[in-house]
């Protein structure tokens, strides 16, 4: 069996937090299979939910700096760049089709958020995504599913999960509690120095080089 994980996002920037869920994942999986693991960062031409995002060269310059130590330890990370041809908005369920086309005998797995989690009800064809990938959801607070169908499918149960099709597992791993706005945020209100600790520091350094996210202010 080969798990093909995936985490979508902005990543406008990608973060310390981005990785944390992926390497989790990815080590929860290796220690319980000797099954061939990918993991792959999808970013998205736009949110359905968000405006736009900064520039598709800036974002994948930035991920293939994050992704470099990893790819350099002899993982299987890659970039999936399928949605960013799109016109937004580009919505999960479309994304998942393709890929089950492309990879029909492999287990496919997305990594959602426990906020994600509990509004999975309000994305487009939500009961035909649950039955055709797993999801991988970390426990928080906010993770409680309010819709019954989704709720059914929830298991603590690592085992449980890797075993059975269509499920999905509450991983209770802590995540930093780090958003991309938040970077954005200290970065503009010229605030670096505070950013530094929840990004890679070639990212950082991107970030700096390229004048992102600051505000006309800080660039005098």
């Amino acid at each position: 069996m080969t798990h093909r994980i995936y985490l979508g996002g902005s990543f406008d920037p990608i973060h310390r937090a981005h990785l944390q869920m992926v390497l989790s994942a990815h080590d929860a999986i290796r220690q319980k299979t000797a099954d061939k693991v990918y993991l792959h960062l999808l970013p998205t031409a736009g949110n359905p939910f968000k405006g736009a995002p900064t520039s598709h060269a800036h974002r994948i310059a930035m991920l293939k700096l994050a992704i470099a130590p990893l790819i350099r330890q002899g993982m299987d990370v890659s970039i999936d760049e399928r949605e960013l041809s799109l016109t937004p908005p580009v919505y999960t369920i479309d994304t998942i089709r393709q890929l089950k086309t492309a990879y029909p005998d492999d287990s496919l797995i997305f990594i959602i958020g426990g906020d994600s989690l509990a509004n999975l009800h309000r994305w487009k064809a939500y009961d035909e995504l649950i039955y055709q990938v797993k999801l991988w959801a970390f426990d928080r607070a906010d993770t409680t599913p309010t819709d019954e169908t989704v709720a059914t499918k929830c298991t603590t149960d690592l085992d449980e999960f890797l075993a059975n099709d269509k499920t999905i597992y509450l991983d209770p791993t802590p995540i930093l509690n780090i958003s991309s706005s938040q970077i954005r945020a200290l970065i503009a209100d010229g605030h670096p120095k505070l950013a530094a600790p929840l990004l890679d520091e070639r990212v950082l350094a991107y970030i700096h080089e390229e004048g992102l996210y600051q505000s006309p202010k800080n660039m005098l």
